[in-house]
């Protein structure tokens, strides 16, 4: 009986020796979908046999955002962590000091971010190797990722990229633009808004090879068959990443430029010796993508406890997720400073703050 290996294997020996056109689009999507389905089944499997039983680490989220340290063992995750927050996270000059997750909180720009140290990461962690699969559980439920590495380790970068592709962690990716919809019959129906290179008999095929009989199918992109088959695969997450180099003061390599051609704007740093950190914690702050909302009451603005909001998202969005005495009485805001067209502008909820903009709700 062949593994799940050597099944994925024979696919993708197919899926080569087909030539690419319109009358082989159907035939090598669905080929993709069951390549993905089985590579999700491996891991489940891979799981299980090392005990495993489908969850992943118990950590309490707390504060505004969460950003997970991930990489390589002995990098200077647990060092940094430590010099970032109060943590006191294991430091060893051995492989696999961090056993367990370990969170910490820093504080920035009066804000509240939970930073998470991991166990290493390891070439087969999709798989389970190494607690894999439980690392790569919080990763999921992440803000933003750290990819770490230091200057001996620049090269596994992508490798950690990988690994964190098969897990189905889409990194600076925006999510495919489709909506699926199940209905109890009718088929298949395909609405688009874009021209798409994608046969709808390519879309209906691959609809059957994740059983779905009858859905209606909006489609807002020109796709691709891979991003069309993660759009079915429901699993998927989106997350922003950024990538530093720790142990700088050791010396780069001399290729480092080039192993880091594929890296926008990395941050190079020495934790053990505080260097940089100040900038690493404002690219955190733009990679979280958040602003500051002031609130006044009674003339007084209250600069010392801003709320943390999400870039895009309105007062309305602002009110649902805070705590606030008699906020139901509330019919309107003004505004104030970034954002106001001019001091006092009466706003409806669905107004969009910017970062220190100062709110009166009315």
């Amino acid at each position: 009986m062949q593994t799940i290996d050597e099944r994925i294997a024979q696919l993708e020996e197919e899926i080569r020796k087909t030539p690419y056109h319109k009358g082989t689009e159907h035939h090598i999507g669905k080929l993709k979908a069951r390549i993905a389905k089985l590579r999700e089944e491996e891991i489940e499997e891979g799981f299980k046999k090392r005990g495993g039983s489908g969850g992943g680490y118990a950590v309490a989220k707390t504060g505004d955002a969460s950003v997970v340290f991930v990489g390589p063992p002995n990098v200077g995750k647990s060092t940094l962590l430590n010099k970032l927050t109060r943590a006191q996270s294991k430091v060893g000059d051995y492989d696999f000091t961090t056993q367990e997750v370990i969170p910490g909180m820093m504080d920035y720009k009066g804000a509240k971010i939970q930073l998470f140290d991991v166990p290493g990461i390891v070439e087969g962690a999709a798989k389970g190797k190494g607690r894999g699969r439980q690392v790569l559980s919080i990763v999921r439920t992440a803000n933003l990722v750290i990819i770490m590495v230091d200057v001996k380790t620049i090269s596994r970068i992508e490798k950690i990229k990988e690994e964190l592709f098969e897990n189905g962690i889409r990194l600076d990716q925006d999510p495919p633009r489709v909506t699926i919809a199940k209905q109890l019959s009718g088929g298949i129906k395909i609405n688009s808004t874009a021209n798409l290179s994608l046969s709808y008999d390519t879309i209906k095929s691959l609809a059957g090879e994740f059983r779905l009989p009858n859905a209606e199918i909006t489609v807002k992109e020109n796709i691709s068959l891979d991003r069309l088959i993660d759009a079915f695969m429901n699993n998927r997450v989106y997350l922003p990443y950024l990538v530093v180099v720790n142990k700088c003061d050791l010396g780069l390599p001399k290729n480092w430029q080039k192993l880091l051609s594929s890296v926008t704007e990395p941050v190079l740093i020495s934790a053990e010796n505080n260097e940089n950190l100040e900038k690493l914690k404002e690219k955190i702050w733009e990679g979280l993508k958040v602003i500051r909302v002031y609130l006044k009451r009674d003339e007084k603005v209250d600069r010392e406890s801003p709320f943390i909001l999400g870039q895009g998202k309105s007062l309305k969005d602002l009110l649902e997720n805070i705590s606030i005495c008699d906020k139901d009485t509330f019919i309107a805001a003004k505004v104030y400073g970034p954002g106001a067209k001019y001091p006092g502008q009466e706003v409806s909820f669905s107004f969009v703050p910017e970062d220190e903009t100062i709110v009166q709700f009315v």
